[in-house]
């Protein structure tokens, strides 16, 4: 089965740093908590970037027993719907938690059942992804987006919001806008350059990513000979090189071979170590 890569670059670091901080001087707040929001272009990672911060956070929890227990949710993660209203914002929630949304629920009851239950179960991190598709102009998605500001004051818990290019989206626009930018640290996710720093986070990248899959026959960081090539295709957006390579290793599954074919891909010749005996 093929894993999503733990990437330790500089970024994911920063990243994960802040949201840490945040978390913890939030345990101290009972109102006008701290966040999080992560943007950047589309496909260049912010998804995967919180998935893996929230899953190493939720992985500590549980290996120092903060987490025990059948109704323990360290870690919560939803998406916000297109033409995002009040009620369709708290149904996502309801539906990671399993809860009934029933007709006849207003938003004031669904809010209030849905921050007991976040409360019950302890949750500390709270990640809500496609955060652009809360524009303040409209009505509803500035209702919506003053419904999490009210969860996150109704709840214990560090809210991290993810999008794509959240500062032009129309999220921090007008009067409330600014009431997200005074209490959310905006970090950006960039391209990996092939050059200076860039370049030894882009190998590090490689690494995480080739390590993740899992294949039998693949010679560890062989796919370090193809850095530049894998850099040119996919331009140093980590959603376009996952995309790349996790589509070769299941191929590389399905016809048994077990290793990256990335001479095939690039029209290179095979390194020594890569080059498969012939039977005699």
């Amino acid at each position: 089965m093929i894993r999503g890569p733990v990437v330790n670059t500089a970024q994911f670091a920063a990243i994960e740093t802040e949201i840490l901080r945040r978390l913890m001087l939030n345990q101290y707040k009972s109102h006008g908590k701290l966040g999080v929001i992560v943007s950047g272009e589309p496909n260049i990672g912010k998804t995967t970037t919180v998935s893996h911060i929230a899953r190493r956070f939720e992985r500590r929890r549980r290996d120092i027993g903060r987490a025990s227990g059948g109704n323990s949710i360290p870690v919560i993660y939803v998406s916000v719907p297109p033409s995002c209203t009040p009620k369709l914002m708290l149904g996502e929630f309801a539906h990671f938690l399993g809860l009934p949304v029933r007709a006849h629920y207003n938003t004031g009851e669904l809010m209030n059942t849905v921050a007991s239950v976040i409360a019950a179960c302890g949750t500390e991190l709270i990640i809500v992804d496609e955060i652009h598709n809360i524009n303040q102009k409209y009505k509803q998605m500035g209702e919506a987006s003053d419904t999490l500001k009210q969860l996150s004051e109704k709840c214990p818990g560090t809210f991290v919001y993810a999008g794509v290019d959240v500062e032009a989206s129309g999220l921090l626009d007008g009067t409330r806008g600014r009431q997200i930018s005074s209490r959310f640290d905006i970090l950006n996710l960039h391209k990996f350059e092939n050059t200076g720093r860039g370049k030894a986070g882009w190998a590090d990248l490689l690494v995480a990513v080739e390590s993740s899959l899992g294949l039998i026959d693949q010679h560890p960081e062989a796919i370090l000979r193809h850095a530049s090539h894998l850099h040119a295709a996919t331009g140093g957006v980590i959603g376009d090189l996952t995309g790349m390579v996790h589509m070769l290793a299941m191929e590389a599954i399905d016809n048994g071979t077990e290793r990256l074919d990335l001479d095939t891909v690039f029209g290179t010749v095979p390194a020594a170590a890569d080059k498969v005996p012939v039977a005699t």
